[in-house]
């Protein structure tokens, strides 16, 4: 049998008469092939893993479990069900129901290997739910609305087999927030099996203390559970950790009852970014310390990941969202066994996803074993050779120590400008007392992002006080400076505390002197896109220049700070122990900008911040330093300008444009601008399409002359960089290769 329509009735209502609480809340429900399987896994290990033979059904006590039994927390009674089932997110009861009928069909199973009674066979079914339901099976769900759906999902069930559907109210569905202490105060013992599809929901509301203090493993000020801010025992000292998300906490609440009861079992559907997020490494590693086994099945679906050729290019997600989804089986014993982990993924359309959930066996879907180890305890496959290639180079951020993430303003409409004069205007109109803050919040912040706050206001920024203090600046005018805002895309910012959310402080400071140079790389990089993720600049530098996006900020590495440069000259072979820090600087720019290095260490790259590697003589540092300080000359513009005396078009950039289309760009359907191949055009920095990008960022824009002779130095540039990096590989190919060239001792199998 499968849910009825009712299952999903709410859902959809929520989506077409409230998106906005929907997206909030997280509430996308459950396919029900998903909770099938599931719900099937969390039984197998039940049965196998703790000889349960009625599984999810099995009314064994903890006294009874014998010789099976883990040691259990002194609040426990014994001859309680060892077998308390919760479901932290119940929605419309999908998962509930997917419970249900396995423990129906476990019971109906023993029944007929019995051979008994079509009516015996009723009678005990009815008596579990009625007497050993309330007991074991417990249910959380948030929204009070969708109680009602998830009763009737639940009452349809129980008459599909022979009881009534007002037997729905044996199951226990208590309305209250999961992620608060009070709700599973009230359920009483700890759970052994805990199921469901937790909310998708990153900007968390759920900020309790309780649930901050339990993610770092405090309850009442006692440190007696594991804390996902630390791995190895020691903490994880981030700047940023994404820890926040609901999932995060749920997969937390769960874990703290298998903690609390001693064994069980964890069956959720979540988000996949805590396999391999080098950041919730604190995470996989408590997780990889407490479980015997785990099973994980990627169901991907992720819209910012692209397939590679090996993969289908339609990849969907199971559910009606952007994120990708994984699996987590998490077994927990209670004795000391070998630990077991496993791995495997899914690609491509939905249906076909659904389908293998359904006809494939479970240890097919996930066939890789895994070995999470420190420092990162990976849940996903990794090259282990090239892994330990990597680890001999020196991390960018030793070398060059001192750095600082690029400028948020959080306003960029605002404070940057491609025309200082437009952008001094619109200055203007903040400081203008006839201009009131309604009118400038209609005008500039039509899409509030908060209903806790004024549109236009955060929490750490007023219209209104942001513009007395520019009305008290006498040197308002002078605020005005180049900045580096996408890639070879000089604007103009207001350089103003009182504009700009976060200006960075001293080291960024540092890019306002007359020599100011700096390495703009990131922590990680994108999976599945190439790992072109470095830029150079020597100007002010804002968020965005590499990837447009709230996933992670850029790293500035200026090469002098105040004066002093900024280099660890202690990481250097002795034969570079005293050359110039801008040859270092240009050597690192050409080393960054190899293919071979680029996709050789695609895996590490994307982990972790780039490692550099040092050759052994000073004359293949020569060669790629000359380079690279080619490559920068051509990226910073210290080149002759293009002819500006040129004829500008006389239409706007047109919707939908630029396109690209026979060699040439064209801003509208009629109008070219300028002749570029396809390789030119596709050319990425970071995750910008630079031909492509600096249009579309001027789109109704009407272009002067001077405009088109910028772009026309853009496409020059890129097809000299393209050189340049053919040059480099070049290069490096003469000399061996990238093992070779820079001594990188190359361990077997890589």
């Amino acid at each position: 049998m499968s849910v009825g329509a009712s299952a999903y009735r709410f859902e959809s209502e929520l989506a077409r008469l409230s998106p906005r609480q929907r997206r909030e809340r997280g509430v996308f429900y459950t396919p029900w092939e998903l909770a099938v399987a599931i719900v099937a896994q969390v039984d197998a290990r039940l049965k196998t893993d703790f000889n349960l033979p009625l599984g999810l059904a099995d009314s064994a006590t903890y006294r009874s479990l014998g010789t099976n039994a883990p040691s259990i927390a002194s609040y426990q009674d014994p001859d309680q069900p060892a077998i308390r089932i919760l479901e932290p997110s119940a929605g419309s009861g999908v998962f509930l129901v997917a419970l249900l009928r396995q423990m129906y069909q476990n019971l109906s199973e023993d029944h007929l290997r019995s051979n008994r009674s079509k009516a015996l066979r009723k009678k005990t079914w009815q008596r579990f739910v009625e007497e050993d339901l309330p007991k074991r099976l417990h249910a959380i769900e948030l929204l009070p609305e969708s109680v009602p759906a998830a009763r009737e999902t639940i009452g349809q069930f129980f008459k599909s087999t022979g009881l009534s559907a007002a037997h729905s109210k044996f199951v226990s569905l208590c309305v209250g927030n999961a992620l608060e202490p009070d709700v599973h105060a009230r359920l009483g013992d700890s759970a052994t099996v805990i199921v469901g599809n937790p909310p998708y929901s990153a900007a968390s509301t759920n900020r309790g203390q309780w649930i901050r203090d339990l993610l770092r493993g405090t309850i009442e000020d006692q440190s007696v559970y594991r804390s996902y801010f630390e791995a190895d025992g020691q903490p994880l000292n981030e700047r940023k950790l994404w820890l926040h998300d609901d999932y995060v906490k749920f997969l937390r609440v769960s874990q703290w009852h298998l903690e609390r009861s001693g064994f069980g079992v964890i069956g959720l559907v979540t988000n996949h970014g805590f396999l391999d997020n080098v950041t919730f490494r604190g995470l996989r590693s408590q997780l990889a310390d407490q479980f015997d086994r785990i099973d994980l099945l990627d169901l991907n679906g992720n819209a910012k990941k692209r397939g590679t050729a090996s993969r289908l290019s339609r990849d969907e997600s199971v559910f009606d969202i952007g994120q990708g989804v994984a699996i987590s089986i998490l077994c927990q014993t209670g004795r000391s066994t070998e630990k077991i982990f496993r791995h495997g993924q899914l690609w491509g359309p939905r249906e076909g996803k659904l389908e293998s959930l359904s006809n494939t066996p479970w240890e097919q879907l996930t066939p890789e074993l895994l070995t999470p180890a420190p420092p990162h305890y990976f849940l996903a496959p990794r090259q282990l050779d090239v892994s330990h290639e990597y680890d001999q180079g020196i991390s960018i951020t030793e070398l060059i120590p001192q750095s600082t993430s690029t400028i948020v303003t959080a306003r960029d409409s605002i404070v940057v400008d491609t025309d200082p004069e437009v952008l001094l205007t619109r200055i203007a109109e903040f400081r203008d007392r006839s201009i009131s803050d309604d009118e400038l919040r209609a005008r500039y912040f039509p899409r509030p992002r908060s209903s806790k706050y004024p549109a236009g206001d955060t929490r750490g920024w007023k219209l209104s006080a942001a513009r007395e203090s520019l009305r008290s600046d006498p040197n308002w005018k002078s605020r005005i400076v180049p900045c580096a805002y996408r890639p070879f895309d000089r604007r103009w910012i207001y350089w103003s505390a009182e504009m700009i959310d976060w200006p960075r402080g001293k080291v960024m400071q540092a890019m306002q002197q007359p020599d100011a140079l700096a390495l703009i790389v990131r922590r990680q990089m994108p999976p599945d896109r190439p790992c072109n993720f470095f830029l150079a600049a020597d100007a002010l530098t804002v968020d965005g220049i590499l990837r447009s996006d709230n996933r992670g900020n850029e790293t500035l590495l200026p090469i002098t700070i105040a004066g002093q440069e900024n280099l660890n000259r202690a990481l250097l072979p002795k034969h570079l122990a005293s050359v110039n820090v801008r040859e270092i600087f240009a050597y690192l720019y050409a080393l960054f900008h190899s293919s071979e290095f680029r996709a050789h260490f695609a895996e590490s790259l994307r982990i972790e911040y780039p490692r550099v590697f040092f050759p052994e003589d000073t004359s293949t540092f020569q060669k790629l330093s000359r380079l690279g300080e080619a490559l920068l000359t051509v990226h910073l513009a210290t080149s002759d300008p293009p002819d500006k005396n040129l004829a500008a078009p006389t239409r706007p950039i047109a919707a939908g444009h630029p396109k690209w289309s026979d060699g040439l760009v064209w801003i509208d359907r009629q109008t070219p601008l300028a002749e570029v191949d396809s390789e030119t055009w596709l050319f990425h920095v970071g995750s910008h399409q630079v031909l492509r990008k600096w249009l579309k960022d001027r789109r109704g824009k009407e272009l002067s002359a001077e405009d088109v002779a910028n772009y026309l130095g853009v496409v020059s540039v890129v097809g000299k960089t393209q050189d340049l990096i053919q040059q480099i590989d070049a290069t490096m190919k003469k000399l061996g290769g990238l093992h070779r060239a820079l001594g990188i001792s190359q361990v077997c199998g890589s």
